[in-house]
C-alpha cells in the first residue's frame, strides 16, 4: 500500500511539474507571438511608459475639447487610431520635429505650469519611441 501511495504521489508531482513547465513555455510562446504581431501592425503602438507621458504631459492641450485652438488642431492624439498609414507617419514626423527642437510643451505653458515640462528622461523616451515607430511603420 505504501508503495502504491508513493507511486501515486510521484506521478502527481511529476504531472504538476510538467504542467507548470508547459504553462511557462506557453507563456513565452504567447509573448513571442504577440510581439511579432505587434511588429507587423500598421498602426502606432503606445507602450505603457509612452502612454503615461502622453496622458500626463500632452493630453491637456492636444485633445478635441482643449481651450487652445492651435493645440486642438495639432497633434490630435485621439485621432491617431483612425489615421491611415501615411497620416500616422506624418504625425510621428511632426512629433519628432517638435520634440527634438524642444518646442513641446511651449515655453509659455511651462512658465504657467512648470510640472508640464518634459524632463530629459521623458523627452528621451518619446524621441526614441517615435524613431522606433517610424522605422517599424516604414518596414525596417
Amino acid at each position: 500500500m505504501k508503495t502504491c501511495i508513493k507511486l501515486l504521489f510521484l506521478v502527481l508531482t511529476f504531472g504538476i511539474v510538467a504542467f507548470t513547465a508547459k504553462s511557462k513555455e506557453e507563456e513565452k510562446l504567447t509573448s513571442i507571438v504577440v510581439n511579432k504581431i505587434e511588429q507587423h501592425q500598421t498602426v502606432i503602438i503606445f507602450p505603457k511608459d509612452v502612454k503615461a507621458i502622453i496622458d500626463e504631459k500632452c493630453m491637456n492641450c492636444h485633445k478635441p475639447d482643449a481651450r487652445n485652438e492651435k493645440a486642438k488642431k495639432k497633434l490630435q492624439w485621439e485621432k491617431v487610431p483612425k489615421m491611415n498609414l501615411k497620416e500616422q507617419k506624418s504625425f510621428l514626423g511632426d512629433l519628432s520635429e517638435v520634440l527634438e527642437d524642444g518646442e513641446m510643451p511651449p515655453e509659455r505653458m511651462v512658465t504657467r505650469k512648470p510640472e508640464m515640462a518634459l524632463n530629459l528622461e521623458e523627452n528621451r523616451v518619446l524621441i526614441t519611441w517615435v524613431a522606433l515607430e517610424l522605422e517599424r511603420l516604414n518596414g525596417n
